[in-house]
């Protein structure tokens, strides 16, 4: 399965749905629904799936398996990664935030302020009147793949 799916998605990196995907583009029902098609019926079953997949967001897993485009990251958090409004430690932050998701589809806050290597920092002390800028980031990463 798991070949399967990374040779249709290298070959279909132009579809519609997974363009929006890589470029951080608003996902909708139709959309999801063509991911199901593709992911639970072309190329195997919806057990295939959850198998080797073990997440319910199917664009999130998708998102894992791709490249996400750096001009898009760039056009959409430009403002926050700009040297004149974050120093260098919080740009690194929002760097690890970015790569989080291109290895795992997907962040939302409880990973935040729950997981590794994110709840090791102190996001008040490195952020303090800017975090507002971290949910922004997380937010934006998330709400894009969920329709």
């Amino acid at each position: 399965y798991e070949e399967k799916v990374i040779d249709y998605l290298a070959k279909h990196m132009n579809s519609p749905v997974i363009k929006k995907i890589q470029n951080l583009e608003q996902i909708d029902n139709n959309d999801l629904k063509e991911l199901e098609k593709i992911l639970w019926y072309k190329l195997g079953s919806k057990q295939d799936y959850f198998n080797y997949a073990k997440q319910e967001n199917l664009a999130a897993f998708v998102r894992s398996l791709i490249n996400l485009s750096q001009e898009s990251i760039n056009e959409k958090f430009s403002k926050y990664l700009d040297d004149n409004v974050l120093n260098s430690k919080q740009q690194e932050f929002i760097k690890v935030i970015i790569d989080y998701v291109r290895q795992n589809g997907d962040i939302t806050t409880e990973i935040i302020t729950n997981e590794s290597p994110f709840a090791d920092m102190n996001l008040l002390e490195t952020f303090g009147q800017k975090l507002y800028i971290v949910k922004a980031v997380v937010d934006q990463m998330h709400k894009v793949i969920c329709a």
